[in-house]
């Protein structure tokens, strides 16, 4: 019985996101759909991680994202609803929207 419980405890941390999981999920798309060179994606990701760790997106909201990633156009508009706080993307939010208001 004991060994079961390990198991089960090694199965769940494999499977659990951590924030840089979901920082990654979240950031290479907005970054892909934002900045057209890849080394300017590079920084932007880089940027975003930092920005996300300090704020994390909800999970419904990186589904929506990660989703998006080849449908840039309609990124905003789809997932907004979804994302309960601006995307930790400065450059993305600006661009956007008027008012910087974010998703």
């Amino acid at each position: 019985m004991h060994r079961l419980v390990i198991v089960w405890v090694v199965v769940l941390v494999a499977c659990a996101q951590t924030v840089a999981d979901d920082a990654l999920r979240a950031c290479a798309p907005l970054c892909g759909c934002a900045e057209p060179l890849p080394a300017a994606q590079q920084d932007c990701t880089g940027q975003c991680i930092t920005e996300f760790e300090r704020s994390p997106l909800t999970e419904p909201c990186i589904v929506c994202i990660d989703q998006h990633r080849d449908r840039c156009a309609t990124l905003l508009g789809d997932c907004a609803s979804l994302c309960t706080q601006a995307v930790p993307l400065r450059s993305y939010v600006s661009a956007a929207s008027p008012t910087g208001s974010g998703l």
